[in-house]
Parts: C-alpha cells; sequence; structure tokens
C-alpha cells in the first residue's frame, strides 16, 4: 500500500537523469568538504584528536599533509562519489543476483544516485551545530558525531576506532535504505520484504568497508 501511495513520486524521479543528481550531489559535497576544512580543521582539533597517538611534531606534519591535499581532494570529490555509488550498485546487485532478485544493475545504479543526498545530510549534521560558534579543542570529537548514531547509545569510548564505526550507524543511513527500498519496490514490481533482506545486507557491508579503508588510510597513509 505504501508503494502504491508513492509509486507516482518514484516514478516521476525516474524520468531525472542520474548525472542530474550527480552534478548536484557533487557541487554539495565540495561545498561541504571545503566549509569543514576551512572552519574546523585547525592545528588545535587535529591534536585533540590525535594527541594521544602522536607525537607534536607529527601532528604537525599531518596538519600539513591535510593542508596538502585539501585542493587535490576538493578536485577529485566527483570521481569518488562516482566510484563510491558504482560500488555500493555493483555491491547490492550481487546480493540480489544472490537471493534471485532479478534487477538489473543499472536500475540500482539510478536508485541510489537520488539517495546520496542523504549522506551529504549526514555529513552536513556533522558541523551545523557548531557553526554559530568558536570551537575549542576539547570539542573536537563533537564535531565528527553524527546525531542519532549508534555511537550515541553505545559508546566505546576507549576504542575509538570502533567508535566510527558505530558512528557509520545512523538515522541518515536509515533513510538512504528507506528511499532505495521504495525506489526499487516503485520501479520493479517486486514487494518490499522480498528486496528488504539483501539491500540492507550489502548496505552493512558496505558501511563496514568504507570504515575499514578510513582505518586503512588513517594507519598507512597520514
Amino acid at each position: 500500500m505504501l508503494t502504491l501511495a508513492y509509486r507516482p513520486f518514484f516514478q516521476r524521479i525516474k524520468s531525472v537523469p542520474w548525472s542530474g543528481f550527480f552534478i548536484l550531489w557533487s557541487v554539495l559535497s565540495m561545498a561541504t568538504v571545503w566549509f569543514y576544512q576551512d572552519h574546523f580543521t585547525t592545528r588545535q582539533t587535529v591534536e585533540e584528536l590525535l594527541g594521544e597517538q602522536f607525537s607534536p611534531v607529527y601532528i604537525d606534519l599531518i596538519f600539513a599533509r591535510i593542508q596538502d591535499i585539501t585542493y587535490w581532494t576538493l578536485l577529485c570529490i566527483p570521481f569518488f562519489i562516482l566510484v563510491r555509488m558504482t560500488l555500493m550498485a555493483l555491491l547490492i546487485h550481487l546480493f540480489f543476483m544472490l537471493t534471485q532478485v532479478w534487477i538489473s544493475f543499472k536500475g540500482v545504479f539510478h536508485a541510489i544516485v537520488p539517495a546520496f543526498g542523504f549522506l551529504i545530510l549526514r555529513d552536513v549534521s556533522k558541523f551545523i551545530p557548531m557553526s554559530g560558534m568558536d570551537v575549542p579543542g576539547d570539542k573536537a570529537g563533537e564535531i565528527l558525531r553524527v546525531p542519532l548514531a549508534l555511537s550515541a547509545v553505545v559508546s566505546v569510548d576507549a576504542y575509538p576506532v570502533l567508535n566510527k564505526l558505530l558512528n557509520a550507524f545512523n538515522c541518515f543511513e536509515g533513510l538512504w535504505l528507506v528511499w532505495v527500498l521504495l525506489t526499487l519496490a516503485a520501479w520493479t514490481g517486486f514487494k518490499i520484504k522480498k528486496i528488504f533482506f539483501p539491500l540492507l545486507t550489502a548496505r552493512i557491508l558496505g558501511i563496514v568497508l568504507m570504515w575499514g579503508i578510513g582505518v586503512f588510510y588513517e594507519i598507512y597513509m597520514l
């Protein structure tokens, strides 16, 4: 019934080329990264986040590295977004095939592109509450916390790396899941319960993989 009620809306979304959403999300992501780097990535916040793990000299090197790669990161954001959406679509498509849900890769990709907007809202939510005030160093960790995330319920302060994983499970991921679920159900005619489990499993695996890549980058690249 829910799918039938919103089917016309999702059909209109289908008529919008995915490239239009891709350009919009790229511009918004670049603006978000620039704003974050300009306002919150200071020497003090880096020291508060990593001071217990690295010496002051190494923290200076990390901060210099962050500044050096900022502009390159901005230029590469559209490419990163495209790769991320493509890999997520491939993963979802794989799980659909394993459960004998026959939805084309093109259909899956087109469905998740508009949903990427929820992930941008997630990133914006990290610093909007702090944007109107000076950020003290001891609040640096709060900047990186997503509202209504699992980390707000189950906190593992002794293991910051695990806290980042818990932070990845949040209300915006739930909105992403609901959007893609209803979109695919409306476009393909499959029942929601048939596509829910493979979609949820693929998304959880995708989150864990992204978390692992982030941990690898912090350990071996910074």
